[in-house]
């Protein structure tokens, strides 16, 4: 009779392939937290939530600062654990405009239109998903979008705010939950699944990361 891990190997994991993504899982600013301790187990707990949920990759966001997401994601690392952060914040465009901006190492300006959001974005390998979008904003994406002005994707659901918002765009789309908790995280049902390679293709994955990765639990075991 072969082991678990033989039989596991001859199967396709679908999360090899396929894997869920929350681009919104929301964390105040730092001074809303009385000391550095209280941050840090709210990030741990918010982190560890979602390995529990089986996500793959989470965005982590607060408003105006990518830095609480920094932290996520440096405290996913240090302690080795099996998922994927990215680093985020939100802005609001002077055309009023919700965007989500991650992988930048600096909090963006305050003031600026969407097109140069996106901008500078996309000049600092950073990622860009409308959020909240309304009919009014829907042409004007549309005459951005194949641009370094455009954003790369929008959010057609959270489900902290409610309203399917699938106006027939032709951008990446994703739902989120945009949990605020642990429990908030472990009631929603709302994630994407996304395919790897697509994942790959648009830079939400590192090197390491890619189509020929093995998630850990797959990985061969010293003396197996």
């Amino acid at each position: 009779m072969s082991s678990w891990y033989d039989q596991s190997k001859q199967c396709i994991a679908l999360r090899k392939h396929v894997l869920r993504v929350d681009l919104c899982i929301f964390i105040d600013k730092e001074t809303a937290f009385s000391n550095e301790s209280f941050l840090d187990s709210t990030i741990k707990s918010l982190v560890t939530a979602s390995i529990i949920k089986g996500l793959d990759i989470i965005g982590v966001l607060s408003e105006d600062n990518p830095n609480i997401g920094w932290k996520a994601y440096k405290m996913a690392e240090s302690q080795k654990m099996d998922i994927k952060v990215i680093p985020g914040q939100t802005y609001i465009c002077t055309g009023k405009e919700l965007l989500y901006v991650y992988k930048l190492q600096q909090p963006l300006p305050k003031n600026l239109s969407i097109e140069k959001v996106c901008e500078i974005a996309h000049k600092n390998g950073g990622f860009v998903v409308a959020a909240k979008v309304t009919k009014r904003q829907v042409a004007n994406l549309e005459k951005l979008q194949g641009s370094t002005y455009a954003p790369d994707a929008v959010e057609i659901f959270n489900d902290k705010t409610g309203g399917f918002r699938d106006y027939n765009i032709d951008f990446i789309k994703f739902i989120s939950s945009g949990s605020t908790s642990a429990n908030e995280l472990e009631i929603s049902n709302s994630f994407t699944l996304m395919d790897r390679h697509k994942l790959d293709e648009i830079g939400l994955l590192g090197e390491l990361e890619k189509v020929d990765y093995t998630p850990k639990y797959l990985d061969p075991q010293q003396g197996v």
